[in-house]
C-alpha cells in the first residue's frame, strides 16, 4: 500500500533502535527542508531535560491499590500492571533491554551479546518479546501523538489522517519485519502504517539535507551509507535514488559498545565478584553505563592526538564499588585507559570499515565507483569511527597500527579515496528521513534483491533435465510430470523496480464434479546462496519464507476454463501473486487475467 499523495496528512516516524528510539513528524504541507522536520524532545522522566531519542527499555510492575478492581468509563477491567519506559526507568532497577534483537532469531548475535540473559529477563516478565515491543511501541505512539496535538491543536489531530513509518534494519529477514509491523499494528499505529529499512531512511535525509547546498554530491555520483547498500543519485530536484548494489549490514551498532564496556569490567573484575555487585547495587552498573554511552562513547578519539599514544584516561563513575588497585577502581571511579577504550571499539570499527570496503569491492565489480560515505544513526555520532572512515578512505595515511590487532587484515589502500560526510542531525537521520519517504512521491526507484524469491512447482518431465526419483504421472493430464522443482522468479542482485510488482504464476485444477475451489494456499521460497539450486530437497539450501493462502471466493467463476484430455474434464484456474519488495518489507496481491483482486496475506515461519 503507497501512501496517499495530494491530501492533507500527518506524518510520524519512529525509528524503534535496539538502545534508543526516536521519534519526528510533519505536516504535509509543512516543512521546505528535510532539517524542518521536528523531533520529539520532551520524555516522561526528563526532568525537563530535552533530548532527541529515548532509551528503548521498559520495566513492567504490579500496582498495588486498595480500591478494588480499577474499571475504564466504559467498564472495562483496567490491567494492574504498569509499565515503566525510557527516563522513567531508575538507575538501581533491572530493565528489559535490547527487545529488538529478539525479533529477529536467525540473526547471529556477537560473541559479547547473550541471547540466553536477554531471554531470562524477558521471561521474568511474563511477557513474549512481540507483547513487550508492543506495549513499548504503544507508549512511544502515544508521546508522539501528545506531541502533536501540542504543536497542530487537538481538533487537528483529529480530523487529519496520521500515517506512520516505522524503521527497521537493512539485515532483518522479511519474518522479523513482518513481526515488527504486527506489533505496531497491536501499538494501534494503524491502518495507514508504513515501513522503510533504517539505511534508506538515512539515505534519503542524508541526500536530501545536503545534495544542493554542500555541492558534494551530483547527479550520477555513487554513495554509500554506512553499512547499508550503495546508491545512485538520479536526480536532485527532486531527489530520485536506485539502490546501485545490494546492501550489506551487520549488528555492530552503538548498543554492542556498551555491551563491550560491560564485558570489560566484568572480565577485570572477575565474573562472581561482578555478579555480586550487579545484584546488590544495580546502579552502580547503570551509572557507569549512562557515563560510558553519554560521554565516552561519542567523545573518545585518540585518532585526533597529535601523539603517536594517547596516554589520558576515562574515570567512570562507580558508586558504592570499594576501591581496588587491582581492578582499577579509585575514589569511586572506574579508571580506563585510553588504549582500553580502543579496544572496546576496535572491533566494531574495523566491522563498519569491513562493510564499506565490501559495498566498495561490489560496486566496482559494476564498474561503478563510490563518491563518498555517509555516515548516520547513534554510533554515527562516534568521533572515532568517522575519524577511522575518514583514515582508511579519505586519507593518504592508514590509521595508526596500534588501533588494530595483528590479526586484522590490512587495508588495500588501491582505488580512488572518497569523501565521508556527516550530515546535520545524524543521530535522527533514520527518523527524519522516514517521515521525508512519506512526503514526497517515491524517492527510491529501484532497489536490489537480497535473496532469491520462488515457488515450489510440477515440470514437464524431461529426461535430459529431471531425476527419474522425481518423474510422476499426472492422474488429470495423463502425463508424466517432475515434482518439487523450482521456479525462481527474482534472483540475487536483481534490479526491482519500486513502480512495478514481480508476478509469480500458479494454475490450481480440480475434477469437474468437485466444483470450485474457495481458496488456495501457496508457498513463498527464499535461497540466500549466490547459485540458486534447481530442485528442491532437504539438502538444498532453501527454506519456505511465507504462506499465503489465495481467497478465491471473489474469482468470476469465467475465469476457471473448462479443459479436456484423454477424455476427462476438469477445472484450470491461471492466476498470478503479485510482489512488490518495498523498503520494509514485501506485499502481496492476488490477480487474474491482468485484473487485481486485492492484497493478500502472508503468514511467516
Amino acid at each position: 500500500m503507497a501512501p496517499s499523495k495530494g491530501r492533507d496528512r500527518l506524518v510520524v516516524g519512529i525509528d524503534f533502535g535496539t538502545t534508543f528510539s526516536g521519534c519526528a513528524f510533519a505536516y504535509s504541507g509543512d516543512p521546505e527542508s528535510a532539517d524542518e522536520i521536528e523531533t520529539v524532545q520532551n520524555w516522561p522522566g526528563s526532568r525537563g531535560v530535552t533530548s532527541d531519542k529515548v532509551p528503548s527499555e521498559l520495566i513492567y510492575e504490579t500496582a498495588t491499590s486498595t480500591s478494588g478492581v480499577k474499571r475504564s468509563w466504559d467498564g472495562e477491567v483496567i490491567s494492574n500492571t504498569n509499565i515503566r519506559w525510557g527516563l522513567e526507568i531508575k538507575n538501581d532497577e533491572t530493565r528489559l533491554r535490547c527487545l529488538k534483537l529478539l525479533l529477529d532469531p536467525r540473526q547471529r548475535l556477537p560473541d559479547y551479546v547473550s541471547q540466553d540473559e536477554l531471554y531470562k529477563e524477558l521471561k521474568k516478565s511474563g511477557k513474549t518479546v512481540e507483547e513487550a515491543v508492543s506495549d513499548y511501541l504503544t507508549e512511544i505512539y502515544r508521546r508522539a501523538k501528545e506531541a502533536l496535538v501540542k504543536r497542530f491543536t487537538q481538533h487537528m489531530v483529529s480530523t487529519t489522517t496520521i500515517e506512520v513509518v516505522l524503521t527497521v534494519p537493512a539485515v532483518w529477514t522479511d519474518a522479523a519485519k513482518d513481526a515488527t509491523l504486527k506489533a505496531a499494528e497491536k501499538a494501534g499505529m494503524g491502518p495507514e502504517l508504513y515501513m522503510i529499512s533504517e539505511p534508506e531512511a538515512a539515505a534519503i535525509y542524508a541526500l536530501k539535507s545536503m545534495g544542493n547546498k554542500q555541492k558534494l554530491l551530483k547527479v550520477g555520483d555513487n554513495s554509500i551509507v554506512c553499512d547499508a547498500g550503495g546508491g545512485t543519485i538520479r536526480s536532485l530536484s527532486p531527489l530520485r535514488l536506485e539502490e546501485s548494489a545490494t546492501g550489506t549490514g551487520a549488528l555492530c551498532g552503538g548498543v554492542f559498545l556498551n555491551m563491550r564496556f560491560r564485558n570489560l569490567v566484568e572480565s577485570r573484575m572477575g565474573a562472581q565478584a561482578f555478579k555480586d555487585l550487579c545484584e546488590q547495587k544495580p546502579k552502580c552498573m547503570n551509572v557507569a553505563l549512562a557515563e560510558f554511552e553519554n560521554y565516552v562513547k561519542r567523545n573518545f578519539d585518540p585518532l585526533s592526538s597529535q601523539c603517536t599514544y594517547d596516554a589520558s584516561s576515562f574515570n567512570i563513575p562507580f558508586l558504592g564499588a570499594p576501591d581496588n588497585a587491582a581492578m582499577g577502581i579509585d575514589s569511586g571511579f572506574f579508571i580506563l585507559s585510553s588504549a582500553e577504550v580502543a579496544e572496546v571499539f576496535r572491533p566494531l570499527v574495523t566491522s563498519v570499515i569491513d562493510l564499506v570496503e565490501r559495498q566498495r569491492i561490489t560496486l566496482a565489480a559494476h564498474d561503478k565507483t563510490a563518491k563518498g560515505v555517509v555516515l548516520v544513526g547513534g554510533f554515527g555520532q562516534s568521533d572515532f569511527l568517522h575519524t577511522s572512515l575518514k583514515q582508511r578512505f579519505a586519507d593518504e595515511d592508514p590509521p595508526p597500527t596500534y588501533t588494530r590487532t595483528t590479526e586484522d587484515p590490512q587495508p588495500e589502500l588501491e582505488g580512488p579515496r572518497f569523501i565521508v560526510i556527516k550530515p546535520k542531525n545524524s543521530w535522527t537521520a533514520v527518523v527524519r528521513g522516514a517521515v521525508l519517504s512519506n512526503l514526497e512521491e517515491k524517492l527510491v526507484l529501484s532497489r536490489k534483491a537480497r535473496r532469491h524469491y520462488g515457488i515450489v512447482c510440477n515440470q514437464l518431465w524431461d529426461a535430459l533435465r529431471h531425476s527419474w526419483s522425481v518423474r510422476y504421472l499426472d492422474p488429470l493430464a495423463q502425463e508424466f510430470r517432475a515434482r518439487n522443482q523450482m521456479s525462481w522468479h527474482v534472483k540475487v542482485g536483481q534490479d526491482m523496480p519500486t513502480r512495478s510488482p514481480i508476478t509469480l504464476p500458479f494454475y490450481i485444477t480440480t475434477a469437474w464434479d468437485d466444483g470450485y475451489p474457495d481458496n488456495h494456499t501457496v508457498k513463498i521460497m527464499i535461497c540466500d546462496e549466490k547459485i540458486a539450486p534447481q530442485e528442491y530437497n532437504d539438502q538444498a539450501e532453501i527454506r519456505k519464507l511465507c504462506t499465503i493462502d489465495a481467497n478465491l471466493r471473489r474469482i468470476p467463476r469465467r475465469s476457471f476454463k473448462k479443459k479436456t484430455k484423454n477424455g476427462k474434464s476438469y477445472r484450470q484456474l491461471d492466476f498470478e501473486i503479485g510482489m512488490q519488495i518495498d523498503s520494509g518489507g514485501l506485499v502481496f496481491d492476488l490477480r487474474v487475467n491482468g485484473i487485481v483482486y486485492g492484497t493478500v496475506k502472508a503468514t511467516y515461519e
